[in-house]
């Protein structure tokens, strides 16, 4: 296994699609293929796409043209969007939905990142959140527009933490999980419980609690 990939999405991503059974998946922006290939030794129907691939076992697609990107129960968009300008987001969503993909797993980064082809290189959950860049102009996108948008096409929407990186807030990634399923989230509990998001969803009712006791208090 390549030490350069970080394994614990790939876990991540592996057990939200059971939690969904969805076992046919198209690995959107495939790069390599690595995920295609751990999808496949564990049972999936797995396809890659890629603006650039000379692996005869993957097909081209380009997320600015939705329409050749290929269908299946499931995309996956692993480290992509960050890559896409915004403009191109909407038109693709809206070619799942109307192609009838059931789910969308995305993971982007929550943290600041000198890759020059990025387009956003940190999502951020605050309108107000300012970064001054450590590697110069940081360029900014909000979570909360990207499950918006997912929302306006169609999707039941929620997003969590990479699992990985619950308790190191500094290199965050998020998953987005967008579906056509009601109740995601009580779908997604076994993921949940098997990993230390359990913590941070504990994190949160406690943060909620305090911030509901302070307005009670004023």
């Amino acid at each position: 296994m390549r030490s350069d990939y970080d394994w614990s999405e790939a876990w991540d991503i592996y057990r939200i699609l059971r939690c969904l059974g969805a076992g046919e998946v198209v690995d959107v922006g495939c790069g390599g293929g690595l995920l295609v290939g751990f999808l496949r030794s564990r049972g999936f129907k797995a396809v890659g796409c890629d603006i650039s691939t000379s692996d005869p076992g993957f097909r081209y697609c380009d997320v600015r043209k939705p329409e050749t990107v290929p269908t299946a129960v499931a995309w996956v968009l692993q480290h992509v969007l960050e890559h896409v300008p915004r403009e191109a987001w909407r038109p693709l969503f809206e070619r799942a939905w109307s192609a009838g993909v059931e789910h969308i797993v995305i993971i982007v980064p929550g943290h600041i990142s000198s890759n020059p082809s990025h387009v956003c290189n940190h999502f951020v959950l605050s309108d107000t959140e300012v970064v001054k860049g450590l590697f110069g102009e940081v360029k900014l996108c909000r979570l909360g527009e990207l499950v918006g948008m997912l929302r306006s096409v169609g999707y039941d929407v929620r997003w969590f933490p990479d699992s990985h990186s619950v308790d190191a807030p500094w290199d965050l990634d998020y998953v987005v999980v967008a579906t056509r399923a009601k109740r995601v989230a009580l779908r997604l509990a076994p993921w949940i419980a098997g990993s230390n998001l359990a913590v941070w969803f504990l994190l949160r009712f406690l943060r909620r609690v305090r911030l509901w006791g302070q307005a009670v208090a004023q």
